[in-house]
């Protein structure tokens, strides 16, 4: 084989190279720290590396979810801590207003007090985190809870605020502040949701609360309904939707044919909008039923055995109610002030005693939530020691696939360096053989 100066000289150079690139990629690896720096260095390991980095990206994001939760959670129990302390300061006024040494003017005067309080709730209420309002449900970017005289409007929504923590899994944060307490049972036809209009009006005087409606479509049927139990429509078929008004001051209905859309109105108290999946069917029944849900601030929760009948043809049985309603803390509180404000009343003690129970009932129903808020709050503490640990066991398991073994780097990098010092020197010596030294 014929070995020319050219063969030498690319063989060295490639010798030369080579030792360079090794030398540049082990002093790589030892600033970084890391043996897997491309998909080519350790191709079998891939998979497992990028799913445990996915995985450790996605931890990153359920922690700060869990974080957020936890600041939704501290400041729910920290406003209902307050909350409580108001209603038991309330109950103090109003065993001070049932003594008999107090006069009406001193009675007025605790009322005052009282009512100074329901802004105190109004104002927790609006408590926010991160600019978020916490009772708000998901329409949280303005106050949900706004005075105005003797009515509290609540402007936020019902829905349950939730952060994903786990893979797939939503879990609600902090508590309701109004729940809708609306469940509906539809015989015939699936009913697809319940949705409260805008704003409600969360606190009517002395109206009665539906616990369950029957609403009944029957194409022949023509107003006045003729049904005791329910309702018939007139013929026209309602496309998507019932709106139901709950306020009892004037109980009456109304059917719009350009929306197809039967109202059952009495009063101003919005109530719930039943929407439908498909069109109402000859036949079709629905219940409509008030379930117990109860939040914080109440007036979600209606008593089972509350009742209301509207039919159009027995008037002695129109509407009909029982008392057994819980109405919220907001009602609690302008009741007691109302009471006190008039005691002239004769059996205004025994209402004194009535109302300080209702107090009491408001003050459990705080603790009641307290109590929920704090074991969703240890749940969330130990989701994040789980995914803690998770953490310490994937970072393992991933210095084991990318982690570079320093001591043995530097001792390679130290016999890199001198075959590269040695290709460098080998290549000098030959490198100067040339005409020039000949002709010397």
């Amino acid at each position: 084989m014929r070995i020319t100066n050219m063969y030498l000289s690319n063989h060295i150079l490639n010798s030369m190279q080579k030792n360079l690139s090794g030398l540049a990629r082990t002093e790589e690896q030892l600033a970084t720290s890391k043996s897997l720096l491309r998909a080519s260095d350790k191709p079998i390991m891939m998979g497992q590396f990028m799913s445990i980095k996915s995985t450790l990206s996605y931890n990153e994001q359920y922690n700060r979810n869990l974080d957020d939760g936890l600041s939704f959670l501290d400041m729910t129990d920290s406003t209902m801590g307050t909350m409580g302390n108001v209603l038991t300061k309330a109950k103090e006024l109003a065993l001070q207003g049932s003594n008999d040494t107090y006069n009406s003017e001193d009675r007025k005067a605790v009322a005052a007090q009282i009512d100074k309080l329901i802004d105190q709730i109004v104002d927790l209420g609006n408590s926010t985190v991160g600019g978020k309002y916490i009772y708000a449900g998901t329409k949280n970017g303005a106050s949900p809870f706004e005075r105005d005289g003797d009515k509290i409007i609540f402007k936020g929504n019902t829905n349950q605020v939730t952060r994903e923590v786990l893979a797939g899994t939503d879990y609600t944060i902090g508590q309701p502040g109004i729940t809708k307490g609306w469940n509906i049972i539809a015989n015939n036809v699936e009913a697809k949701s319940i949705n409260e209009l805008p704003q409600v009006t969360e606190r009517p005087t002395d109206h009665s609360k539906i616990g369950v409606i029957n609403l009944k479509y029957d194409s022949t049927a023509t107003p006045p309904f003729g049904q005791i139990e329910g309702f018939n429509l007139d013929g026209n078929t309602p496309n998507s939707n019932l709106v139901i008004y709950t306020d009892a001051a004037n109980p009456g209905y109304s059917y719009d044919t350009a929306t197809e859309t039967l109202e059952i109105t009495d009063g101003d108290l919005a109530g719930l909008k039943i929407e439908m999946p498909t069109e109402l069917k000859d036949g079709a029944e629905y219940n409509v039923t008030l379930d117990n849900e109860l939040g914080v601030f109440g007036n979600g929760k209606w008593d089972n055995n509350a009742y209301v009948i509207y039919d159009g043809s027995d008037p002695a049985h129109d509407y009909a109610t029982k008392d057994s309603v819980d109405k919220g803390i907001f009602d609690a509180l302008f009741n007691l002030r109302n009471l006190l404000n008039d005691d002239s009343q004769s059996d205004f003690g025994d209402k004194m005693q009535q109302s300080i129970g209702d107090l009491e009932g408001k003050i459990d129903q705080l603790l009641r939530h307290r109590v929920a808020v704090g074991a969703r709050t240890k749940h969330f503490e130990t989701l994040k020691d789980q995914l803690l640990d998770q953490e310490v066991k994937l970072t393992e398991n991933l210095e084991k696939i990318e982690g570079a073994d320093m001591a043995k780097l530097s001792i390679q990098a130290s016999q890199q360096q001198l075959s590269y010092n040695a290709s460098l020197a080998v290549g000098a010596k030959i490198m100067q053989t040339s005409l020039l030294n000949f002709l010397r």
